[in-house]
Parts: structure tokens; sequence; C-alpha cells
């Protein structure tokens, strides 16, 4: 069986190797802002599954002649008594973001680490691709970053030590960016986009929506209290509060959030933003569309990162599009976009309470 939907290119490093032209099936899922990735299955007689198998093979997926994502396979499967295929798991370059460190000197040795925190203020856009950059240079990794061009909401971000992405988002996708990673030629690129607001209005009445789910989730958070260094009545606290949330909602809804490790009311404004970014209520639709050449994921159509407005049971409910469930077998070829953030989706509750635990912990780590 072959497949003119999607080509696979491999590489081991960054030596390409040639292309996946039979594929039994391929299943990527594409996200805005966080770390996309993909399965994919071949025959294990495959010319190419010698080099998937290498430790640092790398693939590059496209559908319908469209770039989808990059990234290194992390994972090979197969069974001893069921020799006929091979299963490769892949991960999105972004990961970059979750994997190195920003550092509070980034041009520093760590031995010239002397400040607590480093505080870095500007668009989002810039923010991002100078703490990439910094890292790069720092790693000596082939990333290079395209220039900023400023776009993104004014902000301040703070980092110990910590991931990038942790210190980064989710606040960088508040301030209205994307970011992209993507191979290019014997290293890595680093861009940003502006999500756009696709035109077209979607639901079942237009033809355009055939099936789906949706999910309606209530805020967890309204206030935050913050507490920060000092034992007993010498410790330190700050509040801080989303009243428009509070009147929406006509609830209240208090958590505790520990900052011992830093005496930085910007620290303390950050640990509130993510608490109160994290319990923020949910809309999210999970949507079967009706594909033609007049509509359709991908090229000029809907595409991940757009601002989509969809109609549920006669109310209009807009988001952007964080997630697009790719899949190509031999039942046929689909597009599950996912509008917001489905409350009821196990996975994405788990990855964003590990990585809430992997924060708390980091900053514990780095006092």
């Amino acid at each position: 069986m072959t497949s003119d939907i999607y080509e696979i290119l491999v590489y081991v490093g960054w030596a390409f190797k040639g292309w996946i032209g039979r594929p039994l099936n391929v299943m990527p899922t594409i996200r805005h802002n966080v770390k996309s990735t993909a399965t994919f299955e071949i025959d294990a007689d495959h010319k190419r599954a010698a080099d998937l198998m290498e430790a640092g093979a790398r693939v590059m997926i496209y559908r319908h002649g469209e770039f989808q994502m990059s990234g290194p396979v992390r994972a090979a499967d197969g069974n001893f008594m069921m020799a006929s295929k091979l299963t490769f798991s892949v991960e999105d370059d972004f990961r970059i973001l979750n994997n190195w460190l920003a550092w509070p000197k980034p041009t520093a040795p760590l031995t010239g680490q002397d400040v607590e925190y480093r505080t870095i203020t500007g668009p989002a856009e810039t923010v991002v691709k100078t703490v990439m950059a910094e890292a790069a240079t720092r790693l000596g990794f082939p990333l290079a970053v395209a220039p900023s061009l400023g776009r993104g909401a004014s902000g301040k971000y703070t980092f110990r030590f910590h991931p990038a992405y942790d210190r980064l988002f989710p606040a960088v996708d508040q301030a209205g960016i994307g970011v992209t990673v993507r191979q290019d030629g014997a290293g890595l690129l680093l861009d940003c986009y502006e999500p756009r607001n696709y035109p077209h209005q979607l639901s079942a009445e237009s033809g355009t929506v055939i099936g789906g789910t949706y999910s309606l989730a209530a805020p967890n958070v309204t206030r935050v209290v913050v507490g920060g260094q000092g034992e007993g009545v010498e410790r330190e606290f700050k509040g801080f509060s989303e009243p428009t949330r509070e009147t929406v909602w006509n609830d209240i809804i208090e958590v505790l959030q520990d900052a011992r490790d830093s005496s930085s009311g910007d620290v303390y404004a950050d640990r509130a933003a993510e608490v109160l970014a994290e319990g923020a209520p949910l809309a999210g639709l999970s949507l079967e569309l009706s594909e033609t050449k007049h509509f359709r994921y991908g090229g000029d159509g809907l595409r991940v990162g757009d601002r989509v407005t969809a109609m549920v049971r006669g109310q209009a409910y807009t988001d952007v599009l964080r997630e697009v469930q790719l899949s190509w077998d031999n039942s046929g070829d689909r597009a599950t976009p996912i509008i917001g953030e489905r409350k009821d989706n196990p996975d994405l509750q788990l990855a964003k309470s590990i990585r809430a635990l992997r924060r708390d912990n980091t900053d514990r780590m780095a006092r």
C-alpha cells in the first residue's frame, strides 16, 4: 500500500537518508504552542527501517505537500512473534523549549550565576527568541532564530534554571503569538507567528461540522495567595485576583501558591498568573469536519493556531484551534481539530498536572 497524502523524510543526525514511500499508517497530532507528536508504522523489511532505528534518527512529515512537523524518533517498537511491522514515535522539535534550561546569567559559567532570578521585559516574541538564542549559544547547538518583529503583548518573564517552556508559557500564548521550531538544513529554525482569525463560522447547519463533542467547565481558581520568604508570622504573603472572573461566575475560589525561593515581586506575580491561567474556565470542542476541495484542514484552509468560531446549540464559541489529530490508514485520511482545551481530555489534564509539579519542584531545587 502506498500513500500520496503523506511523505516522510528520514535523517540520521542531519544527514538525509531517504523517504518512507509506503507507511502502513501515519498519526500526527499537531499542536499550537505545545509539543506535537506522531506515530507511524512501516513494514519490518522496509529499506529505511535500519536508519530509523539508528541513534539520532529524525524525520520530517508532510501532508498534501505541506510541512507538518519535524523531530527525532524517540521510540521504536516491534514484536518478536509478529515481525511484520515496526512502530516509530516522534517528538516535534518544539521540544527544545521543554528541554533547555534558562539560566539566570546565560553568558556566564555555572560559577558565575550570582543573581537570584533573571527578569526580562518585552514583547513576547522578542523574549522567546532572546532566551532560546542565548541557550543555543551556551549549548553550542545549531539553532537559527529568525529576527524578532516585536509581536505579542509585552510582559515580564523570570528565569532561574527552569525549562524555558515553564517560564514562557502560558504567558506567551496569552500574549497572542505562536512559536514554531522545525528542521532547516543541518539545524533547527525557531520563529513565531500571529494566530489569524479564520473567516468562516463552523457549524452543523453550514455542513462543515458533521460530528464531534464539546465540554464546558467553570474556573477552578479566582484568587491566589502567594507565600514568599520567611517563617511563621515573618513570612511575606501577597494576594492576586481575577475580579472579572469572580463577577461573571459569581464565585470565589482561593488557592495558596508557594514562592519561598524568591523575594521578588515579579516572581510572585508570575506564580499567581500561572495558577490563574491553569484554573481558568474552559470551553473545548472536538469537531469532525466535512472536508471538500472548498473546505479542508491545511493550506489556505483551517490550520492550527487559527482563532475559530463554532456554533454549539445556538451559542457561538471562539477560541484558538489548539490541536488537530491527523491520521491516515487503509480506512482513509482524517483530520479532527480541537478548538480550545477539552476539560474531559485525561491526557491533557495529566500533562498540565505534571508540568505544574515539575515547575514547583524546579522552584524548590533552584533556591
